[in-house]
């Protein structure tokens, strides 16, 4: 008898890895997000951290609502006040960015409006129009004298930084070419700029990326992992047969959980579970399982420096009607909770 194979895709996620009995192969490309989830990511697309992107997309759709509100609370310089001042910054840069630069396109989504949302406004602007000498806008700028006076075959900005020589890996002076003539000035200069530098050039982000250093757990020196944003990996097995099951297997980096020191000594806590539901969301079958750790300073040492992680597995019956596949981790020690959501196609 030959025997039912059945796929399974990520929704809202990246492509997910599919165990068919002892064979792995990769499962079909993710279903296209909703309107307003594709807005919110186009919008945010400079400041974004791949791996908040990687869990908006695996995240069902429901919870994404909370997911923008932690999103714009990391990026909050002060906490005290009702005003996000990152959050509007950015927006009212990107709004700006819209109209000076539109050219086809959104001007936000042209080089010198990524450039002009990140950076903000330049200190000078030195323009060169094609075969003219270069003009300066900005009273405080002192010309380059390798550049004064000579000509240019392409309209050409240059735009100086005086104020965030910490955020370049290179020269604070950007030059866009506009090589076609239709306006779309193209960012020319070769150098990497980070998308923490809104707000203020010596603002520190502290809540931006939370980077967690165990003081008594230091290899010689301070070392620090990205813990602050919690997040895990599925894969699937499914069993088919006269009773199919799925086998839900959750990989859990240490380096992303929480750890609470208590007489010395080092512990995690999880809760974990899985839901099984039909094309309505009605639970089907749900089976959780908790996990606890405790580890001595140099236990804590290795696992964090090895970077190792927790796999846990979880099996379920399929009924016929099974649609969904639902996956939450709980993180006791820090409250956070994170869902995955994972569609069955039959």
């Amino acid at each position: 008898m030959k025997k039912q194979v059945w796929t399974i895709k990520v929704i809202f996620g990246w492509s997910i890895c599919l165990l068919l009995l002892s064979c792995a192969t990769k499962g079909p490309g993710r279903v296209s997000l909703n309107p307003e989830s594709k807005k919110f990511l186009d919008y945010v697309s400079y400041i974004i951290l791949p791996v908040e992107e990687k869990i908006f997309r695996e995240m069902p759709s429901e919870d994404r609502g909370d997911f923008i509100k932690d999103f714009w609370a990391r990026r909050d310089p002060d906490l005290s006040t009702p005003a996000n001042e990152f959050r509007n910054a950015y927006y009212t840069r990107l709004a700006t960015a819209d109209k000076a630069f539109r050219v086809g396109k959104p001007g936000w989504k042209t080089d010198r409006g990524r450039i002009y949302i990140l950076l903000g406004q330049p200190t000078n602007i030195i323009t060169k129009s094609m075969g003219d000498v270069p003009y300066e806008q900005g009273k405080f700028f002192k010309a380059n004298p390798i550049e004064t006076g000579t000509l240019t075959e392409r309209p050409t900005e240059i735009w100086v930084y005086d104020n965030y020589p910490e955020y370049f890996d290179g020269p604070g002076r950007l030059v866009f070419v506009d090589y076609n003539s239709t306006g779309d000035y193209k960012l020319t200069t070769k150098m990497k700029i980070t998308p923490f530098s809104l707000v203020s050039p010596t603002w520190d982000e502290p809540n931006l990326a939370k980077y967690h250093w165990l003081g008594e757990i230091e290899m010689g020196k301070k070392s620090f992992s990205e813990v602050g944003i919690f997040d895990y990996d599925v894969y699937i097995k499914v069993i088919p047969g006269l009773r199919p099951s799925a086998s839900v297997l959750i990989d859990i980096p240490c380096t992303r959980m929480d750890y609470e020191k208590k007489e010395g000594k080092y512990s995690c806590d999880l809760l974990l579970s899985v839901e099984i539901k039909d094309s309505q969301k009605r639970t089907l079958v749900g089976k959780e399982e908790p996990f606890s750790q405790v580890l001595t300073k140099e236990k804590l040492k290795r696992t964090i420096a090895d970077k190792m992680q927790i796999h846990k597995k979880l099996e379920l019956d399929l009924a016929p009607e099974s649609k969904f596949i639902y996956v939450s981790v709980i993180d006791n020690v820090s409250g956070k909770k994170l869902r995955k959501l994972l569609q069955i196609n039959f």
